[in-house]
């Protein structure tokens, strides 16, 4: 079995140098291979220990990022996605885990007016337009590499499993749709949480699928907006622990 440390954020635009510096601080002490970054700017910046791979500029002030994978893993290519302003996708070299796809992104949040302002959408309709078009490229990416283990990670905009929090009955049923058609199990759902660890249900998550030939297990932990009397985020993180484990007695990987 190999472990792999794989966590998310929503880090609410990356604002104020005091902040970042506690951010930095909070993510370092967590020592993850892979971190999935969302609402961040480049001043958040893991580089000491990380390679990032982020999305397109997303706000006026330059170095805004809807998302930035930062990781400590080889970087073996950056993979096209059909929003890069929103999404980016990387394939890892994770030794003896193999490989990992990594597939980053916000889905939209209620009152999320959509790419055309002259005609803004309402209410959840963004997130079930999106979802979907989201899905297709999950489905894809296990297509396409089914010796890599498929990881889907960042601001979900819907809580998972257990008491209800944010989003909608339709959009959860819609989310856990594509992410089964896709081979993907969330991680982060909020029944795989010790009670009392957060004090909301998560919406950052982690979700991933075995590679061809392997089983995961995995154990989650994560953090509430305020650490050490700093409210660092409008969101809580949460942090995957992954086994990758191999499915072929008397073979090592």
């Amino acid at each position: 079995m190999t472990d792999l440390r794989i966590g998310t954020w929503n880090v609410q635009y990356a604002r104020g140098v005091d902040k970042n510096q506690a951010r930095l601080d909070h993510l370092t002490s967590l020592d993850a291979d892979v971190w999935v970054l969302t609402e961040t700017h480049d001043e958040l910046d893991l580089s000491s220990t990380h390679t990032a791979v982020s999305t397109e500029d997303r706000y006026v002030t330059p170095g805004g990022r809807w998302t930035t994978v930062w990781t400590s893993l080889p970087v073996l290519e950056r993979l096209p996605v059909g929003d890069p302003r929103r999404c980016v996708a990387v394939r890892l070299g994770a030794g003896r885990a193999g490989e990992l796809v990594v597939y980053g992104a916000v889905l939209p949040w209620n009152g999320d007016a959509g790419p055309d302002p002259s005609r803004p959408a309402r209410g959840w309709d963004e997130f079930y337009r999106v979802v979907p078009e989201q899905g297709r490229e999950w489905a894809s990416l296990r297509d396409r590499y089914p010796d890599a283990t498929l990881v889907v990670a960042g601001d979900l905009n819907h809580d998972l499993g257990g008491p209800h929090y944010y989003g909608t009955r339709a959009g959860r049923a819609l989310l856990r749709e594509h992410l089964d058609a896709a081979g993907l199990d969330c991680l982060t759902a909020t029944d795989r949480f010790e009670p009392g660890i957060l004090e909301h249900p998560p919406i950052d998550h982690v979700c991933a699928g075995p590679a061809h030939g392997r089983s995961l297990t995995s154990t989650a932990d994560g953090w509430d907006k305020v650490i050490r009397g700093v409210r660092l985020s409008d969101h809580g993180g949460t942090l995957v622990s992954l086994g990758v484990h191999s499915e072929r007695p008397g073979r090592s990987h």
